[in-house]
């Protein structure tokens, strides 16, 4: 039997669940459960850390390429809310985190792929590495409310699309442990820092300001 798939080309699907089910045996002991394409464990009570397999780029015509995402998820820092309503759900996709990147721009400080018609096993082992070495000890210190604000600017390659929001971010964390005060200076000082910048910006920060009563 084990004649008929000898040498059977895998799909790029068949590949990347492969590769996938050897990275989570490595870091399941570490809390990290399985949701479809994502890896994902829970800190601090509802902050997400998520690993997340990318199989190409359909909407770009892209296949037989894997990135593999990365992100952590702050819920006041998502919804711009001091008060969060909505339930908390079972896992996050890498997209709904606040803090994003990809482990080609930690590991080679650009946005490097994996070529799937390579070895699964080799890139599995490789991902691995990689995750262990640029990932898991970052996730290791922003692993709180307070170690995000204390550490969070000493990481700027995790932060690939948001690092120019920290400071509202921040304020968003002081406003959610009922520090408004903190959350009001931290507002403003993003506020101030913007001016001159995107005017689509500041409409918005004005009207954020209102719902989150920010003076």
């Amino acid at each position: 039997m084990l004649s008929i798939f000898k040498g059977k080309k895998l799909s790029s699907t068949e590949s990347v669940d492969i590769i996938e089910k050897i990275v989570y045996e490595t870091l399941k002991p570490l809390g990290f459960r399985k949701h479809g394409r994502t890896l994902h464990r829970f800190v601090d009570g509802d902050i997400s850390q998520v690993i997340n397999f990318q199989n190409g780029c359909p909407q770009k015509g892209i296949y037989g390429r894997l990135w593999v995402n990365i992100g952590i998820r702050v819920p006041e820092c998502v919804e711009r809310k001091f008060h969060i309503s909505e339930p908390i759900k079972s896992y996050y996709h890498e997209y709904e985190c606040n803090i994003r990147t990809c482990l080609g721009f930690l590991a080679d400080g650009e946005d490097t792929f994996y070529d799937l018609k390579k070895s699964p096993q080799k890139i599995a082992k490789d991902i691995t590495n990689r995750i262990k070495k640029h990932v898991i000890p970052v996730f290791d210190v922003l692993n709180s409310r307070e170690s995000i604000i204390q550490h969070r600017a000493e990481y700027p390659s995790f932060d690939q699309f948001a690092n120019h929001l920290i400071l509202l971010e921040e304020a968003m964390i002081w406003g959610r442990s009922g520090n408004i005060e903190k959350a009001n200076d931290l507002y403003n000082k993003h506020y101030k820092k913007s001016l001159g910048a995107n005017p689509g910006h500041l409409s918005y920060l004005e009207t954020l300001a209102e719902q989150l009563g920010i003076v």
